[in-house]
């Protein structure tokens, strides 16, 4: 860890440096040049200083230690670690990391513990939703509510000893340029099945469901968290990326895409399935510990796991996201 440490100190302090020779050079130049250059050195140092407070809190130096590096607020969004930094100097500047876990051999019972932690942060946060509805019996909603359109409130909803079926419409227009109709958030909890099908693009989309979640049509989402007891099952031209956790089983099927970076467990003691079929495309980590992997010829497994394993497995944190808020 020393090491380490020292490693990362001489850089930070390099980064400095670096920093001090392009302001002393920058004064030489013409007008217009030396603006667009101080333009471009500001941006580099701000970016460099986000990159110095995560490199500094990954190798465990204390908040503080570096007196130009801002601090890192952490958090998590769904199975990943989330990092954000804001430069002291200036609040407008914001940068977002995203950090994974670095690859290794783990057991049967320490991916049911993940998936439980996991399940459990989901459901929590739907719950704690300052929207939420509750309902019971069979709820269907054949249309989109101007509310749940655009930058309207989130839509959170509980739905007990009864199904949820959200039927969008435009079943027959995949492949269009008609433009998706734009959802900013949808979460619900649900004692039943779930089924989203239609023509509709969601921001963030988080199901918790005891039955099956079955995902189909022409429906396109940023970030997913989606639990199904007994099955996640998503066909068409779907495209997602984000977590689907079963207890049993996870199909992806039918020219379905889930982009990176995603992750998919399917884990139980017995009968547990993931499946990967009729050119389906899947970017991250798919797995079913204990039980079946199937895919046929025609589909694409770009496996990112080395960098994606979830924050509840005990592993090096490593980052593989970042942007600019």
């Amino acid at each position: 860890m020393k090491s380490g440490r020292g490693s990362v100190l001489l850089l930070v302090l390099g980064v400095l440096l670096v920093l001090s020779i392009l302001v002393t050079a920058m004064l030489r130049l013409p007008g217009s040049l030396r603006h667009t250059v101080s333009l471009v050195a500001r941006e580099t140092q701000k970016m460099y200083l986000a990159e110095s407070a995560v490199l500094s809190k990954l190798n465990g130096f204390p908040e503080g230690y570096f007196a130009e590096v801002p601090s890192v607020e952490t958090g998590v969004l769904g199975p990943w670690t989330l990092w954000r930094t804001e430069l002291r100097t200036d609040g407008q500047n914001r940068f977002q990391f995203l950090l994974g876990g670095e690859f290794g051999r783990f057991s049967t019972s320490e991916w049911m513990r993940c998936a439980v932690a996991l399940e459990q942060n989901l459901r929590e946060r739907i719950l704690q939703s300052d929207f939420l509805k509750l309902y019971s019996g069979n709820r269907r909603f054949f249309s989109l509510d101007s509310s749940m359109m655009g930058q309207g409130v989130p839509t959170a909803l509980i739905v007990s000893a009864g199904d949820l079926t959200l039927d969008l419409g435009g079943n027959n227009v995949s492949g269009s340029n008609l433009k998706r109709p734009l959802v900013r958030s949808f979460m619900a909890n649900v004692e039943g099945d779930v089924k989203i099908r239609g023509r509709v693009h969601f921001d963030t989309l988080r199901i918790y469901a005891t039955g099956t979640v079955t995902i189909q049509g022409d429906v396109t989402a940023n970030f997913v968290e989606i639990f199904g007891f007994v099955g996640v099952f998503v066909s068409g031209e779907v495209s997602l990326a984000g977590v689907l956790l079963s207890k049993q089983n996870i199909e992806i099927s039918n020219r379905a895409k889930l982009n990176f970076p995603s992750i998919a467990v399917a884990v139980g003691y017995r009968g547990n399935r993931f499946a990967l079929y009729g050119k389906s495309v899947f970017e991250g980590l798919a797995i079913a510990p204990s039980g079946a992997f199937e895919r046929d010829s025609s589909t694409t497994l770009l496996d990112s796991s080395k960098a994606l394993l979830p924050f509840c497995m005990d592993s090096r944190p490593i980052v593989f996201a970042r942007r600019r808020l």
